[in-house]
């Protein structure tokens, strides 16, 4: 079977795709991409042999008038451009994970060919509303994410890369230390930092405590500093290239609470304190992380600065009360489903 996987823009799109694609070829399906050009997903196809295809998008919400103006003409050109890849790939299934980046192939490939998508948040983005209209079979990470067409709509959880999980189950510390993950995003996130910079000044915190903290290419002379004087042992690390090690060191995780970075938590079965971006579309960060409260898997704190000494004394508590620790980190494995590009394979392969 040809395969057209239609996914860029960010990696929140990209790697959920990503592992689709890889469950689909290892079952012998010939894969094709359309996405970015200079991207992280022509980069990843290049690595494992997929045929790539680039078109050009910008994002339309939120945006000034001549930047709308742009958005309209690159979808028209996408959308163009997109009819000729079509005619060359003759795909028998096209697999869409979102994005505006995605809409122009996806919302024309539905017309030659049948259409799947795959929602990553709780609220699903504008294109996969479009697409939902059009498409066959429709994926969703949260559940209830689509209101029509229940027929057509299946629960399967956001995919995992399968090296995360298992270089997390390979780190798992026995260490004395309690280790805190912080997670700023592949740009890291000054709000977070000036939040933490806050918890820990003028404070005394346990011995023993250590902070892994990822921080993108944000300047730290300042984090290091707070770090230093309240005598936590700590790592600053621009990226973090095996994020499953990470994981597998961590006590508990502190994080933004993006769909795939709150889906990678679960997976790696760890508690977290969730700080969801105040600003995202819809609100979605915080709808997916009170998705993961009311399950019993994290805890949520408002991401402003004067609750900066509510989460040092949450921390306190979640070092002193292990059992804490142990309920939320087993809540955590169960909020989503397992082995989700294996089912999602399962139902293509039985579907079409």
């Amino acid at each position: 079977m040809k395969v057209l996987i239609v996914a860029g823009g960010t990696g929140g799109h990209v790697y959920p795709a990503l592992s689709i694609a890889e469950e689909l070829h290892k079952n012998g399906n010939s894969i094709s991409w359309i996405g970015k050009k200079g991207s992280l997903e022509e980069r990843l196809c290049k690595t494992r042999g997929f045929d790539f295809f680039s078109i050009k998008g910008s994002g339309f919400l939120g945006k000034g008038l001549i930047a709308k103006i742009n958005s309209i003409y690159l979808l028209v050109v996408s959308a163009i451009k997109s009819i000729f890849y079509l005619l060359s790939i003759r795909p028998d299934v096209i697999i869409s994970t979102g994005g505006y980046l995605s809409l122009a192939p996806s919302f024309i490939g539905s017309f030659v060919c049948p259409l799947i998508i795959h929602e990553q948040n709780s609220v699903a983005g504008i294109s996969n509303r479009i697409l939902h209209t059009r498409s066959k079979m429709s994926f969703e990470a949260f559940p209830d994410t689509f209101q029509t067409n229940k027929n057509k709509v299946s629960w399967v959880g956001n995919p995992v890369r399968k090296e995360i999980i298992v270089s997390a189950e390979k780190s798992l510390s026995n260490s004395s230390h309690f280790t805190i993950l912080v997670l700023g995003g592949s740009q890291g996130s000054q709000q977070i930092n000036d939040i933490l910079c806050k918890t820990f000044e003028n404070k005394n915190p346990p011995s023993g405590w250590r902070i892994i903290h990822q921080v993108g290419n944000l300047e730290t002379d300042r984090l290091s500093s707070v770090y230093s004087i309240a005598g936590i042992n700590f790592e600053i690390r621009k990226y973090i290239e095996d994020m499953g090690d990470a994981y597998g060191q961590a006590d508990v995780v502190i994080s933004r609470s993006g769909a795939m970075t709150v889906t990678e938590i679960c997976a790696v079965k760890k508690p977290c304190i969730l700080l969801p971006l105040p600003w995202s579309a819809d609100d979605h960060q915080y709808k997916n992380a009170l998705f993961l409260k009311n399950k019993g898997a994290a805890e949520i704190i408002k991401s402003e600065i004067n609750n900066s000494e509510h989460l040092f004394e949450l921390l306190i508590d979640l070092e002193n009360d292990h059992n804490k620790r142990e309920s939320m980190a087993d809540a955590s494995g169960k909020v989503f489903p397992k082995s989700s590009s294996e089912e999602i394979y399962r139902i293509i392969d039985e579907s079409l």
